[in-house]
């Protein structure tokens, strides 16, 4: 029979055993965010990772760093893999250079094979580890549609699905359930997926948007445009990645947020869609170097919370009262929620019991 133990018969020996597991628990959180734990064992001296619905045996695999890229050799084929590996290096796929950059930085700095070190983070090794992992979340705690894989082969799609990835993953560690849309429907132009917050249920459709490389303009009034005018169930969530090549080390000072936010501000009053004002959403705007930037440990990262006709979501709104703030606090938790994660979780995890590590392993 279950029954309500009081606070005086806790024994000290069973509350230091339940601190423990919650700090266990909050330190995995603080590490991989909502989403589903890393589910690993050792077993005959391999190592056992399940994914979804699916286990898979990665051999002796000592770091959840190195699993990642094996699952992604799964996901995308050896058929396939083995196709761009008989390319020239430089008409291959993004992702195979990205192999390539971490192979030979390997190859350069791992003094002692088979030992786990630690690196400082490379570019390529930043860019194929961080597909990887979003494409994990996405299967372990959503769902995986082979279409997306395709969309990720195919060079002409290979940019919006890539980030399409990364925004999933930040709404999952934000404490999202992802329902990604029909893409077979020619019926309507719609957003990439319906984001659900576990908690309460309160739906948001999503659409995400990636500028080419290179740009030096921070103006994103075209991306603001084509995400605007997709139906839309629910409240929307804009994610824009800039992929501005401009390094800072302030980001207040980083001329692509001014100009990308002098974007927002003046299409508030001017942009229609189909004859009629255009609706309002949510801005978040992100800055990765890593793919642009194969070679370099010191890139760029950053991350804007914005909003489009939503005047009091800005963090430099000038609320009236103390009761207005923590009204509109309290009005956007929901989306606050994804801009913290993806302040908090720009790190991958490289260990599976949710410990903290530093740094990435040199042993991929």
């Amino acid at each position: 029979k279950m029954k309500v133990i009081s606070p005086s018969e806790i024994s000290p020996e069973l509350l230091e055993l339940l601190q423990k597991k919650k700090v266990v628990e909050e330190q995995r959180i603080a590490q991989q965010g909502f989403g589903k734990p890393i589910i690993s064992t050792e077993f005959n001296g391999r190592r056992f990772v399940e994914i979804g619905s699916d286990i898979f045996d990665t051999g002796n695999c000592k770091t959840f760093h190195e699993v990642l890229p094996v699952y992604l050799r799964v996901l995308l084929g050896e058929e396939w893999m083995k196709k761009e590996f008989e390319k020239e290096l430089a008409t291959r796929h993004p992702i195979l250079q990205w192999h390539n950059a971490m192979i030979a930085y390997q190859r350069k700095n791992i003094q002692a094979p088979g030992k786990t070190q630690t690196a400082s983070t490379l570019g390529a090794i930043s860019a194929l580890l961080g597909l990887s992992y979003n494409l994990y979340l996405m299967a372990h705690n959503s769902e995986l549609q082979e279409k997306l894989i395709k969309r990720l082969k195919d060079l002409n799609q290979f940019l919006g699905a890539h980030y399409e990835t990364q925004v999933a993953a930040f709404c999952i560690q934000a404490g999202f359930e992802i329902t990604l849309e029909d893409e077979d429907d020619p019926n309507s132009t719609h957003c990439e997926f319906t984001a659900t917050n576990i908690k309460n249920g309160r739906k948001f459709s999503v659409e995400a948007k990636a500028r080419t490389h290179g740009k030096n303009s921070g103006a994103i009034s075209s991306q603001l445009y084509s995400a605007l005018k997709k139906s839309a169930e629910h409240e929307r969530i804009i994610f824009i990645n800039i992929n501005s090549p401009e390094k800072t080390k302030d980001l207040e000072s980083a001329k692509w947020k001014h100009e990308a936010i002098a974007s927002i501000r003046g299409a508030e009053t001017r942009l229609k869609i189909k004859g009629n004002d255009a609706p309002p959403a949510y801005v978040l705007l992100t800055n990765q170097q890593n793919t642009c930037n194969l070679n370099d440990i010191g890139f760029d990262t950053g991350a804007i919370a914005e909003s489009f006709k939503i005047p009091d979501f800005p963090v430099d709104y000038p609320f009236a009262s103390l009761k207005e703030a923590i009204d509109s606090r309290d009005r956007h938790k929901e989306v606050t929620d994804i801009f913290e994660a993806i302040k908090r979780h720009h790190k991958i995890p490289s260990t599976f019991d949710g410990e903290i590590s530093e740094n990435l392993p040199k042993t991929l």
